[in-house]
């Protein structure tokens, strides 16, 4: 059985133009009714730690003033991730873009040692992506609807109150040395009215400044530096690294491995964010 969807990859790989699609360069998109997909499998880790502040109440009588309270917070969150994104061209710059997403998640509180497992049903998001630049100086536009189960931001777990509604609207910008591509993103994520979920009614912005390099058809390297304001969970700001390497197997087909790693995380009450995550990735153009 293996073997059998082993041959059937290749032959997708195989399968399409004759010339090998630049399929992991940030800006790309397939060619008119051609076929574009990426599936991928992570690994997160995540936590939140605070030391929090201590509520007194000085007592008439007494010495020393009587603990009422603490917000103190360490918070751990495990997941894994599988998505399937794909692209289907339109005009030769212009394509229909769409991704489907399954989270499985356990978390655990290390202050009082209560654990919890939970799952996400599917997320997806549609939507359009049009390449308006693409000789030397690039230029990408896209901007997709999705819905996700709520996340609670405060302690990373489903809050089962609706279906959580958004836009995502990003822009891209890049120019092609002859051995390298810098470029930069930048994204606004739009909340669509949450009924029961006024604390989500907020925009966040991220944004990531990268260099993608390669040889089209062997291999490629994709490193940046990722930040994000999400004003959804309290006010959290954080700075990451990130990077995918890729290998062709075919023409049409590559395999990569991609992992991210959090520089900086704060949000409010003192709040530390950590995160890291780590996945393999299939790539395929027909």
């Amino acid at each position: 059985m293996l073997k059998q969807t082993l041959l059937a990859f290749t032959v997708l790989g195989f399968a399409g133009t004759a010339a090998a699609a630049d399929i992991t360069n940030p800006f790309f998109l397939p060619e008119s009714l051609h076929m574009a997909s990426v599936t991928s499998f992570d690994f997160a880790r995540a936590q939140r730690k605070s030391n929090g502040t201590t509520t007194t109440v000085n007592t008439p009588g007494t010495v020393a003033p009587v603990v009422t309270g603490t917000d103190a917070e360490n918070t751990r969150v495990y997941g894994k991730l599988l998505t399937e994104k794909l692209q289907f061209g339109i005009l030769n710059n212009l394509a229909l873009i769409g991704e489907v997403g399954k989270t499985w998640l356990k978390g655990k509180d290390r202050l009082d040692g209560t654990s919890a497992k939970w799952h996400n049903d599917l997320d997806w998001n549609a939507g359009l992506a049009w390449n308006i630049l693409h000789c030397n100086t690039k230029l990408q536009v896209s901007s997709v609807y999705g819905q996700e189960a709520p996340r609670n931001p405060q302690r990373s777990v489903l809050d089962h109150q609706g279906t959580y509604k958004y836009f995502d609207t990003e822009v891209k910008l890049g120019y092609q040395f002859k051995t390298f591509l810098p470029y930069v993103t930048f994204n606004v994520h739009t909340p669509v009215a949450q009924t029961e979920q006024d604390r989500l009614n907020k925009w966040s912005y991220n944004g990531k400044v990268g260099v993608y390099q390669g040889k089209c058809g062997v291999w490629s390297l994709d490193t940046a530096l990722a930040w994000k304001f999400d004003r959804t969970a309290e006010h959290a700001r954080t700075l990451a690294a990130e990077a995918e390497a890729s290998y062709y197997l075919t023409k049409n087909m590559t395999v990569g491995v991609y992992g991210s790693y959090m520089l900086d995380g704060k949000a409010k009450n003192h709040t530390d964010l950590y995160d890291k995550t780590v996945g393999a990735r299939l790539r395929l153009y027909f």
